[in-house]
C-alpha cells in the first residue's frame, strides 16, 4: 500500500498503472487456478466467477493502456473510462448470473462458458476501439456523462442483489470464503460510489475507487487463490463432507437394514434399522451374514451386484426380505468392501401370496405377462389343465396349446395388442392335459404407467359348453327345419294325390299316410313346445293314482299296432300303483320304446320289464341295437344331442332323452343307461312309490342297476 501512496507522488498515472497492473495479475491468478481445478471444483458460483477473470484482467489492461497519457493505443475521447464501465458492469452480472449455477445438477461446460466470455470481451473491445460505438462516458471540461453515471448505479444495484444472493446462498460456502466473498462485494460497491461521483479523472474520489477495486481484488484472490492452495479440503470439497453427513444420518435413519463387510466378510458397519426390526436382536447381525454367505463370497469374486430374497422364521410367524449385495470398488487399490442392503417385503408378499391364493380357486386360467408379451406368472388353474411344472411353465411355449388352426389369429390378434397397448380379445383351442381341445374365451389388458405398458393381465374363460351348445343349437335348427318339412311334404303330396283319384282303396290308403304324417307332426311340435316350457320353468303335471301295470302294457300294444319289424316283450308282474301324471309318463315309457326300435334296425326284439326296488318303481327298457360308446352316456341328456353312433343314420331332433329325463326329474325319479357299442342298450327309469303308492305281493327280482348319469 505505501508503494502505491508513494508512486502518486511521481503522478496520478504511474499510480494508476501500478495499481491496475496488480489487479490485473490477481485477476490472471485466479482464472489460472480456476481453469486447473475445473474438473475438481466442487463449487460452481467459484468456478464460473474464476474463469472470467482472465477476461476482466484482459479488459482491464486494455483500460490501462487506453489511460489518457499512456500513448499505448491513441484514440482520441476517453476510452479508458468506457472500458472501466463495460468491464465493471461485466463483473457484476457475472457475480449475480453465479448464483444461478447454485443447486445446478449438471456439470458445467468449462468450454462453453470461455468461448461466452470471450465473445462478450470482443465486442465491447471492438465497440469501443475499433466500431467506436460504444457511449461516451467523459467529457473534457464536464466531467462524467449520464451514461457513466446511470451505469455505475446499476452495477451498484447488481451488486447489492448480488451481496444479498450470497447472504441468502450462504449455506453453500464455508464461512471463511463467504466473508472473503462479501467482502469483495462490498469494498466492489464503495469503489463504485468513488467512481459514480468524481469529477477528474485523477481527482481523490478516483484515488479512492482504485484502492478499493484493488481491495476487492485481493479478496477474491484470498477467497480463490489462497483457500483453493492453502485449504483445498475446505473449499473445493466442502460439499463433499457434507453429503458424507447426510449420507451417515440417511443410512442411520432408514428403515432398511444396512450392513458393510470388508474383503475379509467381517461386518464393519451396521445401522440402526437392525434393531429397528423387532424379529431381530443386535446379536442377529452376525446370523443374517452367514444367511447369505455364499452370495457375499460370491459378490466378491465377480465384482458385481447380487440380489436375492431371504425368508426369516420367528416362532409363529413368517418375515421375507429382499436384500442386494453391492460391490464397493476401489480405483487405486485391491481392497473391495461390500455394501448390503435388506428391504423387509413382508407385507407385499404375503399379499402376493394371498392374491396368488385367492387366483388358484377361481376356475379361470389366469396369467400376467411383461410389456413384452413373455408370460412370468400363470395361477394353479393354468398348472392343472396343461399338467405344467410349476417352476418353468411353458417350456415348449404358449403356442404349443393352441389348436393349430387358431394359432394364426390368435398370434395376429396378441402382436397386434402388444403393438399398440390395445386390449387382447379372442376365442380359442387349447390343448388339455388328456390331449382333447377345449374352446377358451381370451382376454388380456394392459396396465399403464406415464402412458406406457408395464404389464399385461390376461385370463382364459372355459366357453366350450357354450361353444358346442350353440353348435348343438344351430344344428337342431338346421334338423327342425327337416323334420319339419318332411311331414309337411307328404301331407301335401298326398292330398294332391287323394284330389286326384277316384279310387276309395288309393283313397284310404293316402288317408292313412295324412294321418301318419300328421301325427309325427304334431309330435315334433309337442316336443319342441315341451323344451320351451322346461326352459321357461312352466312346465304343469296333473298328477294321480294309477296303476303303472296298465300303462306300461298300453304304450307297448300301442306301438306294437304301428311296428312289424319288432316284437315287444313286457315282463308281466303284480300290479303296481303310483302316484304320477299319467299323460307325461306316458309320454317317457312312449319316448324310450319309439328308440329301442329305432335304434335296433338288426334285431327283432324289445324287452320291456318292472320292478319295484328300493321304495321305488324301476321300468327298464332292453334293446339289441347299434349301443352307444361309454363317452357319450353322461350327454345323452344334452338337449339337442344325438350320438355320432346314430346321427348320420337316424333322423329326430335330439330331444326325446332331454324332455324324458326332466319329467322323471320332476317327479323326484332317475334316469340311467346301461350300453355297449354294438351290443345293444338298456334304459332304466325310477320312479318313487311315495306314500299312496300300494305294492301287491312279491316283487319281481334279478334286475340290478348302476352308475346313475342324472340325479
Amino acid at each position: 500500500m505505501l508503494i502505491f501512496v508513494y508512486s502518486k507522488k511521481h503522478g496520478y498515472m504511474l499510480f494508476h498503472t501500478l495499481v491496475e497492473l496488480f489487479s490485473i495479475v490477481i485477476a490472471f491468478a485466479v482464472f489460472i487456478v480456476a481453469w486447473n481445478s475445473r474438473k475438481m471444483q466442487d463449487n460452481k458460483y467459484l468456478h464460473v466467477v474464476g474463469i472470467s477473470y482472465l477476461f476482466i484482467g484482459a479488459l482491464d489492461l486494455l483500460h490501462t493502456l487506453s489511460y489518457n497519457g499512456m500513448n499505448v493505443i491513441p484514440l482520441s475521447g476517453y476510452p479508458a473510462n468506457q472500458f472501466w464501465v463495460a468491464t465493471r458492469g461485466m463483473e457484476a452480472v457475472i457475480f449475480l448470473g453465479g448464483f444461478l449455477m447454485i443447486g445446478r445438477k449438471r456439470k458445467i461446460n468449462t468450454e462453453l462458458l470461455f468461448l461466452l466470455y470471450f465473445v462478450v470481451s470482443l465486442l465491447i473491445a471492438s465497440s469501443i476501439l475499433v466500431w467506436e460505438v460504444f457511449p461516451v462516458c467523459f467529457i473534457h471540461g464536464k466531467g462524467q456523462t449520464l451514461f457513466k453515471i446511470v451505469g455505475e448505479y446499476i452495477i451498484i444495484l447488481l451488486l447489492l442483489v448480488s451481496l444479498f444472493m450470497l447472504h441468502k446462498k450462504r449455506t453453500n460456502f464455508d464461512g471463511k470464503t463467504y466473508q472473503l466473498l462479501a467482502g469483495s462485494m462490498i469494498f466492489a460497491i464503495l469503489s463504485e460510489c468513488c467512481f459514480a461521483t468524481y469529477t477528474s479523472n485523477s481527482g481523490t474520489l478516483n484515488e479512492w475507487g482504485h484502492y478499493g477495486k484493488l481491495i476487492s481484488f485481493f479478496l477474491i484472490y484470498k477467497a480463490n487463490v489462497q483457500m483453493a492452495f492453502e485449504n483445498p479440503m475446505a473449499s473445493i470439497f466442502r460439499e463433499l463432507k457434507a453429503s458424507e453427513t447426510e449420507y451417515k444420518t440417511l443410512a442411520e435413519n432408514l428403515p432398511d437394514i444396512i450392513m458393510r463387510f470388508d474383503e475379509n466378510l467381517n461386518c464393519i458397519y451396521t445401522n440402526q434399522g437392525i434393531r429397528k426390526n423387532s424379529q431381530f436382536v443386535d446379536s442377529d447381525a452376525e446370523a443374517l451374514s452367514k444367511r447369505i454367505w455364499n452370495e457375499l463370497e460370491q459378490a466378491l469374486v465377480v465384482r458385481k451386484n447380487i440380489a436375492g430374497e431371504l425368508e426369516v422364521g420367528m416362532q409363529d410367524s413368517r418375515y421375507y426380505y429382499s436384500f442386494q449385495i453391492i460391490p464397493e470398488i476401489f480405483d487405486k487399490t485391491p481392497e473391495s468392501r461390500l455394501l448390503v442392503i435388506f428391504r423387509d417385503i413382508t407385507i407385499s408378499r404375503k399379499e402376493k401370496l394371498y392374491l396368488s391364493s385367492l387366483l388358484d380357486t377361481i376356475p379361470q386360467q389366469v396369467w400376467t405377462a411383461k410389456a413384452d408379451g413373455t408370460i412370468d406368472y400363470v395361477n394353479g388353474v393354468v398348472i392343472r389343465d396343461f399338467a405344467l411344472d410349476p417352476h418353468s411353465p411353458f417350456s415348449n411355449g404358449w403356442q404349443y396349446y393352441i389348436h393349430p388352426e387358431d394359432l394364426q389369429e390368435s398370434t395376429r390378434a396378441w402382436t397386434y395388442s402388444l403393438s399398440n397397448g390395445s386390449e387382447y380379445h379372442v376365442q380359442f383351442r387349447l390343448k388339455m392335459a388328456d390331449g382333447q381341445y377345449l374352446w377358451h374365451l381370451g382376454r388380456a389388458v394392459p396396465v399403464l404407467e406415464n402412458g406406457e405398458v408395464t404389464l399385461w393381465i390376461g385370463s382364459n374363460t372355459n366357453i366350450d359348453l357354450q361353444k358346442k351348445g350353440q353348435e348343438q343349437r344351430d344344428e337342431f335348427i338346421s334338423i327342425a327345419s327337416h323334420e319339419l318339412k318332411t311331414p309337411l311334404t307328404s301331407i301335401k303330396a298326398f292330398n294332391q294325390l287323394l284330389a286326384r283319384t277316384n279310387d276309395l282303396e288309393k283313397a284310404k290308403s293316402y288317408l292313412q299316410k295324412v294321418d301318419m304324417a300328421t301325427t309325427k307332426l304334431e309330435r315334433l311340435i309337442n316336443d319342441m313346445l315341451d323344451v320351451s316350457k322346461i326352459n321357461a320353468g312352466k312346465l304343469q303335471f296333473d298328477k294321480s293314482i294309477f296303476i303303472l301295470n296298465e300303462l306300461l302294457q298300453e304304450c307297448c300294444e300301442n306301438l306294437q299296432l304301428s311296428v312289424t319289424t319288432h316284437r315287444i316283450i313286457l315282463n308281466e308282474s303284480e300290479n303296481i300303483n303310483v302316484y304320477a301324471d299319467r299323460f307325461r309318463m306316458e309320454q317317457v315309457i312312449s319316448n324310450l320304446l319309439s328308440n329301442a326300435v329305432k335304434y335296433s334296425p338288426e334285431a327283432d326284439l324289445v324287452y320291456v320289464s318292472l320292478k319295484v326296488e328300493q321304495e321305488g318303481v324301476i321300468i327298464s327298457v332292453e334293446d339289441h341295437g347299434i349301443g352307444i360308446d361309454s363317452k357319450e352316456l353322461e350327454k345323452l341328456f344334452d338337449r339337442y344331442y344325438r350320438s355320432d353312433n346314430a346321427e348320420q343314420r337316424f333322423g329326430g331332433l335330439g330331444l326325446g332323452l332331454f324332455i324324458s329325463s326332466e319329467i322323471i326329474k320332476a317327479h323326484q325319479g332317475t334316469f340311467w343307461i346301461e350300453s355297449e357299442l354294438g351290443v345293444g342298450t338298456t334304459v332304466y327309469m325310477r320312479i318313487p312309490l311315495g306314500e299312496t303308492g300300494l305294492v301287491k305281493n312279491s316283487v319281481a327280482t334279478g334286475l340290478e342297476y348302476s352308475n346313475e348319469y342324472l340325479s
